[in-house]
């Protein structure tokens, strides 16, 4: 709509020019006659009478041009206006569809962190049931890498206790974990680390795996801080993944550091 306006306003912009080059044109040609040599004094005479008839047109296009931009620009006015108007509604409604997403993140933390952590369940959460050796393939399957990592990161909140959990499969052979959320309490780290470890011995079945990358961020209002990160390596498919690399902070009790 607001398109067709716009071409319009356009339109009526172009016409008034025109009709003012149309004057002007016509005036520098009288002018151009009027100063050839060797004219009669009749002919001089029409073509004055020619002149005052067609400057007499010339008031009426003036008029006319003006309207016309008169008209454009009335239209672009509006145009403007309309978009200022629809532009301070769209900005009002982001405002509070964020407000309302960084409610809802809120909860939704408040929710994960009153959730009591689970055990990691002796039968592992079916790691075993992927398509994995399709991610080492020369043609990497794309969609299931997306439906792992997704799957993943939803059944893997209970154990971990992060409302936000990132998983990524970039790295070939390579698993990382990104873990955020508000369990920053000793006794919930501790499980949590005893989980990773119990996750990270299942894993150990999954012969196309060789590293385990993972990261824990704690955030408390908008202080955010890595309170454990550790990483599980092997040579190939058929050892156990050894615990590398292990940095916490705030803890009163290890957790099993190896």
């Amino acid at each position: 709509m607001m398109l067709i306006v716009g071409m319009i306003g356009a339109g009526l912009t172009v016409l008034a020019i025109s009709l003012l080059l149309l004057s002007v044109v016509f005036d520098w040609r009288f002018s151009v006659i009027q100063k050839e040599p060797d004219q009669t004094p009749l002919f001089r005479r029409k073509i004055n009478h020619l002149r005052k008839i067609e400057q007499a047109k010339h008031i009426r296009y003036l008029l006319l041009a003006c309207l016309t931009i008169g008209l454009a620009l009335m239209i672009f006015i509006g145009s403007f206006l309309f978009l200022a108007d629809d532009h301070q509604k769209m900005k009002t409604q982001t405002r509070q569809m964020k407000e309302q997403i960084a409610q809802l993140e809120k909860q939704q933390k408040q929710l994960v962190a009153s959730i009591p952590l689970k055990n990691y369940p002796e039968n592992g959460i079916g790691l075993e049931t992927y398509d994995w050796d399709k991610l080492v393939a020369e043609n990497k399957d794309s969609e299931l890498q997306k439906e792992i990592e997704t799957g993943l990161a939803q059944k893997t909140v209970p154990y971990f206790g992060s409302s936000d959990t990132s998983i990524s499969l970039a790295i070939p052979k390579t698993l990382s974990l990104q873990l955020k959320g508000q369990k920053n309490d000793d006794t919930s780290m501790e499980t949590i680390q005893k989980n990773l470890d119990a996750f990270a011995k299942e894993a150990e079945g999954i012969s196309e795996l060789t590293e385990l990358h993972i990261r824990m961020i704690t955030s408390l209002e908008k202080e955010k801080q890595v309170v454990y990160s550790v990483n599980y390596s092997r040579e190939n498919g058929e050892e156990n993944f050894t615990k590398k690399n292990v940095s916490e902070q705030n803890l009163k009790n290890d957790g099993g550091k190896g």
